[in-house]
């Protein structure tokens, strides 16, 4: 068991590394960079200690025969002084090889973490509309924008590990060069530390790092519910309901936070205290048991008593990163798996769809939505070209849906769906939904100005946005606004009326210069005053598009060139007003039920 959890670890991480081979062997070559000059700056300890207490003791010594070899090629004749001017020579090229590691680390992180958000929003945005039913929106914030930032712990840590690793390697091999003895003590009580903080991670750091994720996102959904329905909490006087869900959430994930920070702020303190113990204890054993020769031993103690100083927190901080990577790793097993899952998204065509000729067909559809009963079944509709088509019916009788399978948010069970009698299937979606202009009723309006929000962010002129706006009859409240256009209009539009939230909506379709217009009960949520000013709009553009109406209120569409009337997922009946108010059937009774 524990043998899988290391490979799937080491797999994860290697599928975040495997894209950046030149930066990952450019971080290991500066980690045995750091790591090599590190040892070589306690290895220099030796010789200096050597020259000031024990002239001549260790001529054997391959440390010593190294630094005397380098110290002889300085113009210095005092050997001590020249161990000291290799030991800073050493200690500020090490310093200097850190600093480059860690800014070549960071921006490797930074980047990394970078491209992974936007692979995650790619990978999400271009999924099909089910799968936004499927999951909540604060859950999908989440792991768009805080779940890849646990990536910068792994790669801190893992790079980290591997420094700290070359480092205590190469100290080993000094001190075994010196006392096999003392290095089997050192290594004793390392080796402990390792095997009790690897415990700890399997046990606390990652159940716990799991605990500590899970919080975060349910907190990140509550809170992104909260706000998004501020007004509806606020009028069924639901804020401490939302308070009390909140901190219940935030009180299991700083337990969980709690328990892995004490942990690793705990471990490096025991572990100094046992290396000062030993150190002492040591130096009293050697001065009592071998006083004669306590002044030749000063060299070899000093340097281990340095070497300890510096190997152990090395070792610390190995285990540590470990500690680290296994609470970070339940963060990063969700964008593995989000980056690794096959998110099922809309099939896209290869041909490029021009001016569309005669018109749109529904042929013999049926549909059901994700777990639901069919919506509709086996039906068969024509839009024609420059014509104005409203399609109406009691709720539930599948006139949205319709709109939805126009607009390619699904793909049809069966049946098809056709333009100029070809299957929509065979054209590149982009250059369909080009063609289109959508209203819907829940207008999308976001916090940035009134032109943003027409533009959508696009590259129109300004001449283009007035014309659209002139074309909705908007830019005579606009022109009326302090700043005009440029007028931020707050979060969800909230500083704007319902009619005008409408009316930009209908600017932003009709500036894309679009075939045909799509209005999905565009006027539904507004006043008597604000849908007569929107209606109008939509009734000057309906003569120069195509154009499809989804209604509510019938007496805004007894204009249409042709109105369907569905009912239980089928075409109950079609034709103009007047014909339809002739046969006395299901529109005659929808349309006597409005209130005039």
């Amino acid at each position: 068991m524990e043998k899988q959890t290391n490979r799937s670890t080491l797999r994860i991480i290697w599928f975040f590394f495997k894209q950046y081979k030149l930066q990952v062997l450019a971080v290991l070559i500066l980690s045995l960079a750091v790591g090599g000059l590190e040892a070589a700056t306690v290895a220099a300890v030796y010789p200096i200690l050597s020259a000031a207490f024990a002239e001549g003791f260790g001529e054997g010594n391959i440390v010593l025969s190294l630094f005397r070899g380098a110290a002889a090629l300085l113009p210095v004749a005092d050997e001590f002084i020249a161990y000291c001017l290799l030991f800073l020579f050493l200690v500020l090229l090490a310093f200097a090889v850190r600093l480059i590691f860690i800014r070549y680390r960071i921006t490797f992180i930074a980047r990394l973490v970078e491209k992974k958000q936007n692979e995650v929003l790619s990978k999400f945005i271009r999924a099909d509309y089910q799968y936004f039913i499927d999951h909540k929106e604060g859950e999908l914030i989440y792991n768009t924008a805080t779940a890849p930032q646990s990536l910068s712990g792994l790669v801190l840590a893992a790079t980290e590990l591997i420094s700290q690793a070359i480092l205590s390697i190469s100290v080993i091999l000094l001190l075994l060069s010196l006392s096999w003895q003392g290095t089997i003590a050192v290594l004793v009580i390392g080796l402990a530390y390792h095997f009790l903080t690897r415990y700890l991670s399997r046990k606390i750091s990652y159940h716990s790092g799991k605990g500590e994720m899970e919080a975060a996102r349910e907190g990140t959904v509550i809170l992104n519910e909260a706000i998004g329905g501020i007004k509806q909490v606020k009028v069924f006087a639901t804020m401490e309901d939302w308070l009390q869900k909140f901190g219940s959430v935030m009180n299991k994930y700083w337990y969980n936070f709690i328990r892995i920070q004490t942990w690793h702020q705990v471990l490096h303190p025991s572990l100094m205290l046992i290396l000062y113990l030993f150190i002492g204890i040591t130096a009293i054993l050697i001065k009592t048991l071998a006083p004669a020769g306590f002044r030749e031993l000063i060299p070899i103690f000093g340097t281990f008593a340095f070497a300890a100083f510096r190997l152990v927190p090395a070792m610390g901080a190995i285990n540590s990163s470990t500690m680290h990577i296994m609470a970070v790793l339940p963060y990063c097993e969700t964008v593995y798996y989000i980056l690794g899952e096959n998110i099922a998204n809309i099939r896209d065509g290869g041909k490029e769809l021009g001016s569309f000729k005669s018109g749109i067909e529904l042929e013999n559809v049926t549909f059901a939505y994700k777990r639901r009963t069919k919506v509709l079944e086996d039906i068969s509709i024509t839009f024609e070209k420059g014509r104005t088509t409203a399609i109406v019916g009691r709720s539930g009788s599948g006139k949205t849906t319709i709109i939805n399978l126009l607009l390619r948010l699904f793909d049809i069970d069966r049946g098809e769906l056709k333009i100029d009698g070809l299957n929509i299937k065979q054209y590149k979606t982009i250059s369909w939904l080009n063609k289109i202009g959508f209203v819907s009723q829940d207008t999308f309006i976001f916090n940035d100005t009134i032109k943003n929000n027409i533009t959508f962010h696009s590259k129109y002129s300004d001449e283009e946005v007035i014309t659209a706006s002139e074309y909705a009859d908007a830019h005579s409240f606009i022109t009326e606004l302090p700043n005009g256009y440029d007028t931020f209009v707050g979060d969800k539009g909230m500083r704007l009326s319902g009619g005008q939230r409408q009316r930009i909506a209908v600017a932003r379709a009709v500036i894309r210069n679009p075939e045909i217009l799509i209005f999905d009960e565009a006027t539904n949520a507004l006043d008597n005053i604000s849908e007569a000013v929107v209606q109008k709009a939509i009734d000057k553009i309906s003569k120069d598009h195509t154009v499809i109406i989804v209604a509510h209120r019938l007496s805004t569409i007894v204009n249409a060139d042709k109105i369907i009337v569905l009912g239980d997922g089928r075409v109950l009946e079609e034709g103009t007003h007047e014909e339809l108010m002739k046969n006395r059937g299901a529109y005659w009774e929808l349309y006597r039920s409005q209130p005039m």
